[in-house]
């Protein structure tokens, strides 16, 4: 019957079947074959003649005789027992390097899926080994163990007069093999010591490696194995998961896209989730994210270091020398990116390490190399001078320089480079117009966020430039918020008048309303009292009574016309009034004030603002009063025409 055959097939084209099943055509079975496409057409054809089928889609349910060549398989490669999602692309990609390279290494962070895509390798490729080869888990290998380990898999032993080592490359050198090394990072000298020995002694051997740091082998192929882009294959890999331990699962796409991305894209940390959607709920699962790591535990995975995202990160934490752990915590207090400089200021040690106090940029550019070869730090995107540590492993090393009791230094550090590079940031910004505030935005806001109530140098200086750097965005909102949290800080009440002052500006432009900049003023002209600064109280008077009168409240917030004007006589007596920028502001104030009625200034009043305006720097303040009032009058003046 059409579909088997008692003429017993070739190897190869056992080989060259098993590649028809994936739907490869002739050129891509020659290129994974290393064959020519005229000899893959030989075989198609000697098998539609075996078979007895016309069409080579036919032959993908061919079923071979028992005692046919089995195709080439690796020992020992794991059977999945779930979908494989995204990575084709990374697939392709490997399988494209090991055509051309003999040593190739999937390089990542754990849990980003590297030994789930050297299993999806390892099945592609095999037709192309025609004589097999091993997959070997190394995670349970102690580091004197590798080539008994390797051995296991292959069925090798020692011999009489045949070392081990000896017996592993006389089985590989027998014909083209791919050996797999999964898990590689915590045995990186002897497998790199038996991998040089393997590609000399076995010319047909290609070996894949999967590590959280290279081998550093010559010849050696690094592909990265990035986290799963966040709106396609995070959120179909999580909704896989999912709907395997709920049928019927069906969340809400912008919430499953949130969880996918507050958990960096990482398949373990995703299938981790997954696993607890059914007791939680999206919704339950994105408040549970704020403790990832006790969320995420709890799997019964075979590898014990999947069963949890905390094993899986301690994996690689415990892999570090003292200097690597120690910097490695404490750029856990950065909540974005960071440079160079910025890992200097929070990666001192103390004096009782170090005799100068702190570790030098030369020493921390070295350590910062490290954590980022041993896939714990990642760097920036498009930007080969700036790091960050994925949410997930920022959560570990918080815990860990929380235990080591380092969290008080660490705010106190990261504070002092937070307020340093605010005021830098705006001082270039007004120089030369350089605009690097989105790079560190989120940084300088988590170090105001952190700080305890009460005066404070440090603070206020950081609330007043991120103050002006967020106004310099035309974020106007948070611009007041920061202007009023630099008042909180200020260290003496002469410094927080201008600070209010500012926040009240903000409000006003940015809500048209007075309530909040009144109260603002108000409270700034307390603190110029406090300071013995009357002439700052004058003017910031002044300017309460003239918002309260210009700009619309709720009725029931409207301030008394009788309260405004006993203000105004406070400013009078608490200010110098032969001082120009005092005369100006008093004279608008009693502008605003005199009409009797908010919205609407006096005319004679504005006129004599104007002219108290001498100095260019009130000509403005008191020429767009007028011009304000008289725009007032002529929308007055042509209504009663309309209506009369």
């Amino acid at each position: 019957m059409p579909g088997t055959t008692t003429e017993r097939p070739s190897r190869r084209e056992a080989e060259v079947l098993a590649l028809l099943r994936l739907r490869l055509s002739n050129a891509e079975i020659a290129e994974r074959l290393f064959i020519s496409v005229r000899t893959v057409e030989s075989h198609v054809s000697s098998l539609l003649r075996k078979f007895g089928v016309a069409d080579r889609f036919d032959l993908t349910a061919a079923e071979l005789p028992s005692d046919a060549p089995a195709p080439a398989r690796l020992a020992g490669l794991p059977d999945p027992r779930t979908a494989f999602v995204g990575r084709e692309r990374e697939r392709d990609r490997v399988l494209a390097a090991l055509r051309q390279h003999r040593l190739v290494t999937l390089l990542g962070p754990g849990g980003v899926g590297k030994t789930r895509l050297a299993v999806a390798v390892g099945t592609a490729a095999a037709p192309a080994f025609p004589h097999g080869g091993a997959f070997i888990d190394l995670v349970p290998v102690r580091e004197d163990f590798v080539a008994q380990a390797v051995a296991t898999v292959l069925g090798v032993t020692e011999q009489v007069q045949q070392p081990l080592l000896a017996a592993i490359t006389d089985r590989l050198g027998r014909g083209r093999r791919l050996l797999v090394l999964d898990n590689c990072e915590h045995l990186l000298d002897p497998v790199a010591s038996l991998v040089e020995r393997i590609l000399s002694a076995c010319p047909e051997v290609t070996v894949l490696v999967t590590s959280r740091e290279r081998l550093a082998v010559p010849g050696e192929q690094v592909v990265p194995v990035a986290p799963l882009p966040l709106g396609t294959d995070a959120v179909t890999l999580f909704l896989d998961r999912a709907r395997a331990a709920e049928v019927g699962f069906d969340p809400d796409p912008a919430v499953v896209v949130e969880l996918c991305t507050r958990l960096d894209g990482m398949p373990l940390a995703i299938e981790l989730a997954a696993a607890r959607s059914a007791s939680l709920g999206p919704a339950g699962l994105l408040a549970a994210l704020d403790d990832v790591l006790r969320l995420l535990a709890g799997g019964r995975g075979p590898d014990r270091r999947h069963r949890s995202l905390r094993a899986v990160i301690g994996w690689s934490h415990d892999l570090l020398d003292d200097e690597e752990r120690r910097l490695f915590r404490r750029l856990a207090v950065f909540s974005g990116s960071f440079d160079l400089a910025a890992a200097v200021a929070v990666g001192q040690v103390g004096p009782e390490t170090v005799a100068v106090g702190q570790v030098g940029p030369g020493a921390v550019a070295d350590l910062l190399g490290r954590l980022t070869d041993k896939s714990l730090l990642v760097q920036q995107h498009g930007v080969t001078s700036r790091w960050r540590l994925l949410d997930t492993v920022r959560a570990f090393a918080t815990e860990q320089f929380v235990a080591a009791g380092e969290e008080p230094l660490l705010r106190e550090r990261h504070l002092r480079w937070a307020a340093g590079t605010a005021a830098d940031l705006w001082r270039r910004r007004a120089e030369d117009g350089r605009d690097d505030f989105p790079a560190v935005a989120d940084d300088l806001r988590a170090a105001l966020t952190y700080c305890p109530p009460g005066p404070n140098p440090l603070a206020h200086q950081l609330a007043r430039a991120l103050g002006h750097l967020a106004y310099a965005h035309r974020f106007l909102l948070e611009a007041a918020d920061h202007f009023a949290r630099a008042a909180a800080h200020a260290p003496t009440p002469g410094t927080a008048v201008p600070d209010l002052r500012h926040a009240a500006d903000c409000l006003v432009i940015a809500t048209n309303r007075s309530p909040q900049p009144f109260r603002h003023l108000l409270a700034a002209a307390d603190r110029a009292g406090a300071a013995g600064d009357g002439d700052a109280r004058a003017i910031t008077l002044a300017r309460a009574v003239e918002l309260a009168n210009r700009f619309p409240s709720e009725p029931a917030a409207e301030i008394p016309q009788q309260r405004l004007r006993d203000l105004l006589d406070q400013a009078t007596s608490a200010g110098s009034v032969n001082r120009p920028t005092v005369a100006a502001a008093l004279t608008l104030g009693n502008a605003w004030a005199g009409g009797g009625k908010w919205r609407e200034p006096d005319p004679r009043l504005a006129a004599d603002a104007l002219a108290a305006a001498r100095p260019p720097a009130t000509r403005c303040w008191s020429a767009q009063a007028w011009r304000r009032s008289a725009r007032r009058r002529r929308r007055r003046a042509g209504y009663a025409r309309r209506t009369g």
